[in-house]
């Protein structure tokens, strides 16, 4: 079985190739450029250098969020689009969880953490496969006063070492979940954007 995972939600878009459960190989976007730019063009290069096109994909997989607004959109829509026009499945990865694989192997309680700015964040805890806290919006400082003293954080909040949603690993996530898959999926924002609630606070102030 030959599956595409792609993650658009970090700063930094990555797509991955699996074979058989295996991954083969993962190659990152420019980060230079938006990834309206550089998402269909990164796809493109991923199956020309194995020898292969979509025809050739059994299943999709891609991170429906939380994480940039724009990010978690195009490659929806991307991911979407590729799994119409080629008849194939998709299997939705949560960002949060596609991030707790980035802490490794540990029987430790796992917060995986994201940004969202002005003390807030989305977070989820996970521990041995299991999820002990959904995915949610929460206010960074409080939400960590709560958390086990054995938590290991992953993410990019309060972290020595930052860590992001990548493609091989909302692959393996996918494969770990192959019962979610369907022919299309939708975005998960937790937050509305920023766009949206400068509008709501104008139209209260009106």
């Amino acid at each position: 079985m030959m599956m595409l995972a792609i993650d658009s939600t970090a700063a930094i878009a990555t797509g991955a190739l699996f074979r058989d459960g295996l991954l083969i190989t993962e190659r990152e976007a420019d980060a230079s450029k938006k990834h309206a730019e550089t998402l269909l063009p990164l796809i493109d290069d991923l199956l020309e250098e194995n020898g292969l096109t979509i025809e050739n994909m059994d299943l999709f997989a891609v991170d429906i969020g939380p994480g940039s607004f724009t990010g978690v959109r195009i490659g929806v829509s991307l991911v979407n689009a590729l799994a119409f026009a080629s008849g194939k499945m998709i299997v939705p990865v949560d960002s949060l969880e596609t991030l707790s694989r980035t802490a490794g192997k540990t029987e430790n309680p796992v917060c995986a953490m994201i940004d969202a700015r002005n003390g807030n964040a989305y977070a989820a805890l996970y521990q041995a496969g299991k999820t002990l806290m959904e995915p949610g919006a929460v206010v960074i400082e409080s939400f960590l006063a709560g958390l086990p003293q054995d938590t290991v954080l992953v993410g990019d909040v309060k972290t020595e070492t930052k860590t992001y949603p990548r493609a091989r690993f909302a692959g393996l996530c996918a494969l770990a979940h192959l019962e979610r898959a369907k022919e299309e999926v939708e975005p998960v924002y937790l937050r509305v954007s920023q766009a949206e609630r400068l509008k709501q606070e104008s139209n209260k102030q009106a």
